[in-house]
């Protein structure tokens, strides 16, 4: 019997999964890779921005598209997550990591990482846009080495991050 296209993708997304969890088995990659990931996490983003909003002046807008683009991201990557019920890796976590759902796609991280990415890229000049940028990927990245995501939960969270970026900037 042939394989159907979604048996070989799914296939290749564990395949290379797990070749990422090499990456990082031991230390100081793992602890490394830890603490990236967890900069990723909505608590801290919110936070952050509700403390930008706060303090006021020039960092309302900052503090103010933080705190909208975490809670959409977060609304839809959740939603999407009971609509797709994808398992995510096998792989136990080690480390301090809290499993708010057995759900892996998309990846909220990479959901909010890249709605981020957009919304604040606009705002910072282009060497700061770049470091997000680049902090975005760094989170994604160890999420799958980490064997937290399948690196297909990530690929398809950032696409959605990315829209709905893009949709807060068309309607603001």
């Amino acid at each position: 019997m042939m394989e159907s296209i979604w048996e070989r993708l799914a296939a290749f997304d564990a395949n290379l999964s797990r070749r990422a969890l090499r990456l990082v088995r031991r230390q100081p990659w793992r602890s490394l890779a830890t603490l990236i990931a967890h900069t990723g996490d909505s608590l801290v983003w919110l936070t952050g921005g509700l403390l930008l909003w706060w303090r006021g002046g020039a960092l309302v807008a900052i503090g103010t598209r933080i705190v909208i683009t975490v809670l959409l991201t977060g609304a839809v990557s959740g939603t999407l997550k009971l609509l797709f019920q994808r398992q995510r890796p096998l792989e136990k976590p080690r480390g301090f990591f809290l499993r708010y759902d057995r759900h892996g796609f998309p990846s909220g991280h990479a959901t909010r990482a890249g709605g981020l990415m957009v919304a604040l890229g606009v705002l910072l000049p282009p060497w700061s846009a770049a470091l997000l940028s680049a902090w975005g990927v760094a989170v994604c990245a160890s999420r799958v080495a980490l064997g937290l995501h399948f690196a297909g939960d990530i690929g398809g969270g950032l696409l959605i991050g990315w829209a709905l970026g893009f949709m807060l900037l068309v309607n603001r």
